[in-house]
């Protein structure tokens, strides 16, 4: 059971206070409020909660993700809709091996690019792989307890 104010992952909004925790209609909801500033709450079932979000990964999970990331080998798809529907796919699972999948993706797309050997990927390939990376580093810099602008670096020389 998670608490009132307690850091957590949402699935789809990433890094997320519960602000409240509310009886409704006989059945108790999370009052989630997302730390992207989107302004609205989001209700979860406590019931339906694994789904949906987790704790915070401790320092000794985050390691061993980061391991996990230094491993993913380059898998640019070359069907667009099968790439798509991947990411997608991993994008909304909650796992934070999923995260860190299309994180290292984004990582290796941006290596190769920048040493000329092109890869294809459509703005909406990158921007989901941003997302990934955009929500496994915020959790990532609460794990290690590092400033959000000080984990880019720290995580690429990691898993370079």
């Amino acid at each position: 059971m998670f608490e009132k104010h307690q850091k957590v992952i949402h699935a789809r909004e990433g890094l997320s206070t519960i602000v409240d925790i509310r009886e409704m209609g006989g059945r108790s909801y999370y009052v989630i409020h997302s730390d992207r500033g989107t302004g609205e709450n989001i209700y979860v079932l406590v019931d339906n909660v694994a789904h949906l979000i987790r704790p915070i990964l401790s320092i000794d999970e985050a390691k061993e993700v980061l391991k996990y990331m230094k491993t993913v080998p380059a898998e640019f798809i070359s069907n667009t809709k099968q790439r798509r529907d991947q990411y997608k796919k991993r994008l909304l699972s909650g796992s934070v091996l999923d995260l860190a999948y299309l994180s290292r993706q984004l990582y290796l797309y941006n290596y190769y690019n920048a040493n000329g050997q092109p890869v294809k990927l459509g703005p909406t390939d990158v921007q989901m792989l941003k997302d990934a990376e955009t929500i496994l580093f915020d959790e990532l810099a609460i794990s290690f307890g590092k400033p959000r602008e000080e984990i880019v670096e720290y995580i690429s020389e990691l898993i370079a």
